[in-house]
């Protein structure tokens, strides 16, 4: 007696998936809901280096950079943090002396929303597309006979189909014979 094969790599379920994502957005709030008092100074002025950018530099944050205005920026948080300033406050600081351009990311207002809400809604829509393909996929497909039983009976029509390709392989037949009476045999 042998034993049916068992599939090593089962397509996971509906209730798999929705208890990874419950999984994933569960960590994604524990990790976010770290308080700005529970970290130390230095992890603080670090994390203030990475949103703030550097404003002679392509693209580089104070973190990244080694210019003199980036040292001398990074002086300030330090001097700031000493002093008991919040973050908000420090990257306040920061938007009036250089302007918004000095954050890394964008704010989450105004038309600057878009940069964020954006993604989400192309990521639920290409999902969206996604599910409703594979759905499509694993629904099983009409064959004809399938589609002539729900539609009924055929139309009916004065002509076969052969009636109607007649004219068609009468021209094949003619041009076959020429070509071969024209060949050296």
């Amino acid at each position: 007696m042998t034993l049916p094969l068992r599939n090593p790599f089962p397509i996971p379920t509906s209730r798999a998936i929705a208890a990874l994502a419950v999984a994933g957005i569960l960590i994604a709030a524990a990790i976010s809901c770290i308080a700005e008092d529970d970290l130390t100074l230095d992890q603080r002025h670090r994390h203030l280096s990475e949103q703030l950018m550097c404003p002679v530099c392509d693209g580089q944050t104070i973190d990244q950079s080694s210019a003199a205005i980036s040292e001398d920026m990074k002086s300030v948080i330090w001097q700031q943090l000493e002093e008991g300033q919040s973050n908000t406050q420090i990257r306040e600081y920061f938007v009036k002396r250089y302007g918004e351009a000095v954050l890394a990311a964008p704010t989450s207002s105004g038309v600057n929303l878009t940069a964020w809400v954006l993604p989400a809604v192309i990521a639920a829509f290409g999902l969206a597309a996604v599910g409703t393909a594979y759905l499509r996929m694993r629904l099983p497909r009409k064959t004809s006979a399938d589609a002539s039983e729900l539609d009924g009976p055929a139309p009916a029509t004065n002509e076969s189909p052969d009636d109607e390709l007649a004219p068609y392989l009468e021209r094949v037949d003619a041009e076959l014979d020429a070509a071969t009476s024209k060949s050296p045999s």
